[in-house]
């Protein structure tokens, strides 16, 4: 009988112990998250008129680029690569930009892959200005899809 009881404590022991590390888990104080810093700051924004050096309408890895359109600016500093995003140099009505015409850009300047980018939010090609990104980075549907979409019933 005694050996019995015996047994019976150990197997309550051993049953119920695997339930006591979550309660203990349970009462550890929640660590505070930092929070990241916006990957568009709309206060960090810089206005550049610079000569266009060339002109990517489609980046590749090679290129070591950021998916999308991309002007090359020569300024006083060095080349400048300009993101465009998603906006499209090829298609009707898009602006025409060749090497050597000035342009002027507002957007901010971040390191990506080690080359310094300038994320372009606004951009002033001959004398026409287009909206690249909206006020919190996000890029902006092209007008050619836009007129697309629309054709199809659909409308973002």
């Amino acid at each position: 009988m005694k050996r019995r009881v015996q047994s019976l404590v150990l197997f309550t022991f051993l049953t119920l112990c695997p339930f006591a590390i979550p309660l203990c888990a349970q009462t550890i104080e929640p660590t505070a998250k930092t929070v990241a810093p916006p990957k568009y700051d709309i206060s960090r924004e810089v206005t550049l008129t610079a000569t266009v050096s060339s002109v990517v309408s489609q980046a590749t890895s090679e290129k070591k680029m950021l998916a999308g359109s991309h002007l090359i600016l020569e300024t006083a500093s060095g080349k400048i690569d300009v993101s465009l995003g998603d906006f499209p140099l090829t298609v009707e009505g898009a602006p025409s930009v060749s090497a050597g015409q000035r342009v002027q850009v507002t957007g901010v300047l971040k390191t990506v892959r080690d080359q310094r980018v300038l994320m372009a939010r606004l951009a002033l090609i001959n004398g026409r200005t287009y909206k690249v990104r909206n006020a919190h980075g996000f890029l902006l549907m092209p007008a050619a899809n836009k007129e697309t979409a629309e054709a199809k019933g659909g409308r973002l």
